[in-house]
């Protein structure tokens, strides 16, 4: 037996030793440019040669008759030969005959000692009966032995061992391609089912590597062998859609190659910082409008749609061929002819085989086929869909016809499969022929936070989850299903972010696209103007519902009469909502759902003619008959009084979620309220683990109280979404401040942490709690590339039209504990009083609103002293942010007076 070192057998140790130092030397030629297929190779060569030494001390050192009983098979990417640089080694010890215990120490041998080589490994042990009856039943394992290749040992027990995989594969081909492709859907839904991920896998995501593998897997059912250009001499895949699918391997090889390099360890995730690293080591340029990593994930992910175009092409190919038994263009067994160039056959509608060459590349003849797929409710055949993409990208002058815009106009009047129908006409490069601004946003990352896919991703899935609001049984559903003009809702949709990746507002320039968009589809003047305004307008119901106080019901008359009728606000408010929910899984969150609903409804009493009564405006008159119900539980005519004052001067959104009774009984003992001993209490609101503090003070304006609580409540975990600020009777102050808890998330908050909160409150108010807030800081927010990158810059606005009575500032910065209480105090300082606040986060960015007054109760009109509060809300921000760049005289500020 070899001698050992510190417990290690010389042989393991030179093995350890070899892996080292010869991954180091592959780390230098990939440095030095080398290509990705080169890299994966030599780790490949690499490894056999490291497993071979290994192979030889055992059957040294245990059994020298090894080689006829056994054979060592690599699979997965070290059989394909395709290995990264830290990936796992997928080795199996192939075997005949019973197990022996000279067997079991062989095996043992192995595994020991290839790990303690320093290889992650991933072992098994089988008979050839074992490994096929396997594969049958685990589509992975299936998979995994497609790509066998022969290490050492025996070569006919390994033949023997293919040959009869081959015969189970020809036998069980539909099963087993059934059984391939889910588990591929399977882990696409688990890493990303669509190519457009922002943070992709770059092997498991849709589009990745694995899609490439696939191929191959599908290859080996088929056609019995698994290398690509095998796949071509026999007419498995094309030459053109070879040539593209070797160059976008490459493309993500050597991707792969550098981030497994870069961390020391296998790393296949394409985070934001990976992606930022990437684009500046790869050369790639930014401009005004599109950074150097907004760049670099368009080609990323031009390539995997690529991948996944052509993956997508052969699992048509082999579910056809396998479910009907032969491939059609379309075949006339069992199909039903519509008229000369279209048939129908089972769940699919394409082009016959005698008019393909001609209506491939006829956009009306392509439309109507999308019409027809509409009105029978079928999907689009895939050999029809291969054919007339292949003809849009070889054709580059197809023209486009007054008819064929009226088809597509109609057929985004249908919801029938229009989403599916949209993505169709993507992929096949129809879309941009119609609408020339979508081939502009392929593949174009919006590299921020907030958003989870790129802009041409975004907006198809934002007409997909409008249409998914006609089966809504709430507003949403409602709204949807009374929009007659509903194509014009969904043009809007699709062209509303055409305008992002230029230096300029990208609303202002998606309202140039869409006028001539509207043109080239010949609309009438009045539809072009409708989705002008939709496009130019689509973030300003999402802003004054979540930035602005939508209890002013004279800011929420403005903004009914920008829209100008119901109609308008209908199209508004469903391209909103369908716009946020399309941003990421559960953006459109209860909370944002709740103010733009009402927000919606106020819009419409004012635009149905029910805002007002007997001249006397609707929201007036429901507040007196509320307040004179709440009065009406009072014993005495001075406790009534007070209760018609103080509920006269109650946020009018707290008057609406309370019955009378309750608030009588909740403010009747505040009116002998003493100072210092203020009373406080926490409700329950819509949404998830929303709450209300709700304080009641003897105060005065210029306590300083609002920014106090500021930093009170976030010290405590608690994350604040607006705060209304009231004089109710005499010297009372109210305070009513929405948040949530990020520590109890489901069901309701604990009495205990009711009580905490209520008593820190009173004590913070009261002057009882000393010293600064100290703020928890969050796990994982150090700094990053990514971060630095895509930070907002630091802005502060004034704007003395959307409040009566009341000067607004805007906050715009990124995010950081404390952030709101720096701010709230340096308004404190400046002499202003907050008298309702709106505070948002998006991801690493915060708005904050405040609307404030000065010390009189009265708007700061005076354009000096708005400049001073600018500035200095600006110089506040930066010190605290940024503490090296606040000697910087570079304030960003506004005025919107």
């Amino acid at each position: 037996m070899s001698s050992t070192t510190d417990g290690f057998r010389k042989s393991v140790l030179q093995a350890k030793q070899n892996w080292t130092e010869g991954r180091a030397r592959i780390h230098e030629q990939h440095q030095s440019g080398g290509s990705g297929r080169d890299i994966t190779r030599q780790m490949s060569d690499l490894l056999d040669s490291i497993l071979l030494e290994l192979y030889e001390a055992i059957k040294t050192d245990l059994s020298p008759n090894l080689e006829s009983r056994v054979a060592l098979v690599l699979l997965g990417g070290c059989g394909r030969q395709d290995i990264a640089p830290y990936s796992d080694v997928d080795l199996m010890v192939l075997y005949q005959g019973p197990m022996s215990d000279e067997l079991r120490e062989v095996s043992k041998r192995v595994s020991q000692d290839v790990t303690d080589a320093g290889l992650p490994l991933g072992y098994s042990l089988r008979t050839p009966r074992e490994a096929c009856s396997m594969s049958l039943k685990d589509a992975v394992i299936f998979s995994s032995i497609t790509e066998a290749r022969f290490l050492v040992g025996s070569r006919p027990l390994y033949d023997n061992f293919i040959s009869r995989f081959q015969r189970l594969t020809n036998k069980n081909a539909t099963n087993l391609t059934r059984a391939i492709v889910e588990a591929r859907e399977k882990e696409r839904q688990e890493f990303g089912e669509t190519v457009y991920l922002l943070r992709p896998n770059i092997k498991k995501s849709r589009g990745g590597l694995r899609d490439i593998h696939l191929i191959r897997w599908l290859g080996f059912v088929r056609f019995g062998v698994t290398d690509i250009q095998e796949l071509l001499k026999r007419g498995g895949i094309s030459t053109a859609d070879t040539k593209q699918l070797m160059a976008s391997h490459e493309f993500l090889l050597r991707i792969r190659n550098e981030m497994h390099f870069h961390a020391g360890r296998a790393n296949d995730g394409l985070g934001r910082n990976e992606q930022v690293r990437l684009a500046e080591l790869l050369g790639y340029d930014g401009d005004d409008a599109l950074l150097s990593v907004e760049s670099f994930m368009r080609d990323y992910f031009r390539n995997t749609s690529r991948i996944t175009y052509i993956s997508d092409h052969l699992v048509a190919k082999m579910l056809n061929r396998n479910s009907r038994g032969s491939s059609i263009v379309l075949s006339p067994l069992l199909t039903r002819q519509i008229d000369e160039h279209y048939r129908i056959t089972g769940s699919e509608i394409g082009i016959t085989r005698s008019s393909i060459n001609i209506a491939k590349h006829d956009l009306e003849k392509v439309l109507r086929l999308m019409q027809l797929a509409c009105l029978h409710d079928k999907k689009l055949h895939h050999d029809t869909w291969l054919a007339i993409r292949h003809a849009m990208l070889k054709f580059p002058d197809i023209k486009f016809t007054r008819e064929a815009a009226r088809m597509f106009m109609a057929l985004l009047s249908n919801t029938q499969r229009l989403g599916g129908l949209l993505r169709r006409l993507h992929e096949t490069q129809v879309l941009h022929r119609i609408i020339p601004g979508f081939k502009h946003v392929r593949g174009l990352l919006q590299f921020n936070e907030y958003h989870m896919y790129t802009v041409d991703e975004h907006s198809l899935r934002a007409v997909e989850n409008a249409i998914a609001f006609e089966h809504d049984n709430s507003v949403l559903g409602r709204t949807y299903r009374n929009i007659k003009e509903k194509n014009l809702l969904h043009l809007a949709l699709l062209l509303h972010d055409l305008g992002k990746g230029f230096p300029e507002d990208h609303s202002i320039v998606g309202e140039r696209i869409a006028e001539e968009v509207g043109v080239r589809l010949d609309l009438p003047d009045d539809d072009i103007e409708t989705i002008k305004f939709l496009v130019r307008h689509h973030l300003l119901m999402s802003h004054i519902a979540m930035h602005r106080n939508i209890n002013d019901m004279e800011l929420v008359a403005e903004f009914a009469s920008k829209l100008g009728s119901v109609n308008m606000l209908n199209m508004l408010f469903i391209l909103t909502c369908a716009d946020i929910s399309a941003v990421g899984p559960g953006v459109l969150n209860p909370w944002k759902m709740q103010l733009l609903t009402e927000l919606f409804n106020r819009c419409t009493l004012i635009l149905a003619g029910d805002g007002h009564d007997d001249g006397v405006p609707k929201q007036d008159r429901q507040r007196e008959e509320i307040c004179t119900a709440v009065a009406s539980h009072a014993d005495d005519d001075q406790a009534k009084q007070w209760l018609l004052e103080t509920t006269g001067n109650l946020p009018r959104n707290y008057l609406l979620s309370h019955s009378p009774k309750e608030i009588a009984a909740r403010f009747l003992p505040i009116r002998d309220l003493k100072e210092g001993e203020p009373e406080c209490w926490v409700e329950y609101e819509e949404g998830p683990s929303v709450y209300r503090i709700c304080i009641a003070n003897v105060d005065h304006r210029r306590s300083g109280s609002f920014y106090r609580i500021t930093g009170l409540l976030p010290s405590l975990g608690l994350k604040i979404r607006s705060a209304d600020i009231k004089p109710l009777s005499g010297p009372i102050m109210f305070f009513a401040i929405q948040f949530q808890d990020s520590e109890h998330r489901e069901g309701q908050l604990p009495q205990w942490r009711i009580d905490e909160i209520c008593q820190k409150a009173r004590d913070t108010v009261s002057g009882k709690a000393t010293g600064p807030p100290k703020f928890r800081k969050k796990w994982g927010e150090e700094e990053t590339l990514a971060l630095q990158l895509s930070r907002p810059p630091i802005s502060v606005k004034t704007n003395n039209r959307a409040a009566k009575h009341a000067t607004i500032i805007d906050v715009f910065a990124y995010d950081k504990p404390g952030l709101l209480y720096q701010i709230s105090k340096k308004i404190y300082r400046l002499g202003l009083d907050v008298t309702y606040a709106r505070i948002s986060t998006y991801a690493h960015q915060i708005i904050d609103v405040f609307y404030v007054t000065d010390e009189d109760g009265n708007k700061i009109r005076n354009q000096n002293q708005l400049q001073i509060i600018r500035n200095e809300i600006v110089r506040a921000v930066t010190d605290f942010l940024e503490p090296e760049q606040s000697d910087t005289d570079s304030p960003a500020s506004e005025n919107q007076s």
